[in-house]
């Protein structure tokens, strides 16, 4: 059975390989983190010693490391309280980068993921707020009403 020097050296060669800087945790040998695109990711070992994304991807806008945040008409880099608009090509890259990571660790892709849909955060409400339905009288679900013709119970 390989030693986990072994496995962590097997899994930072496979990500050298694949052109990504690789660079160990100060605090502890199960964490690693794996940078490509202007993106990256915080990977940390598990009980059965397999590699996996410790949070979502980051992304460096204006220096800063950022994650991805949806909030309904438009996609943003979000770091404690500061949002920068999304460029098309740096959504690009993190869909990428996310995509080979998952790739070398020999995780599955989901389809929602494969399409580059999921947010780390995901912050909108098309309801709340809105001022046409403050104060407005909620209408019955077509499912609550009885069916026509049928008589209405009346305790």
């Amino acid at each position: 059975m390989p030693s986990a020097t072994t496995v962590t050296q097997d899994v930072r060669k496979r990500f050298e390989q694949a052109g990504f800087e690789v660079s160990p945790s100060p605090a502890s040998s199960d964490f690693l983190e794996v940078r490509k695109y202007n993106c990256s990711y915080t990977l940390k070992r598990d009980p059965n010693r397999h590699w996996m994304p410790d949070g979502p991807p980051r992304f460096l806008a204006r220096e800063l490391k950022c994650e991805l945040e949806d909030r309904g008409y438009q996609k943003f880099w979000y770091r404690e309280g500061q949002r920068f608009p999304i460029r098309l090509a740096d959504l690009k890259a993190l869909h990428r980068f996310d995509e080979e990571v998952r790739e070398i660790l020999q995780l599955k892709s989901l389809y929602n993921q494969s399409l580059g849909s999921t947010s780390a955060r995901t912050v909108y409400d098309r309801v709340t707020g809105r001022p046409d339905l403050i104060n407005r009288p909620r209408a019955a679900h077509p499912a609550e009403q009885s069916p026509a013709g049928a008589p209405e119970n009346r305790d």
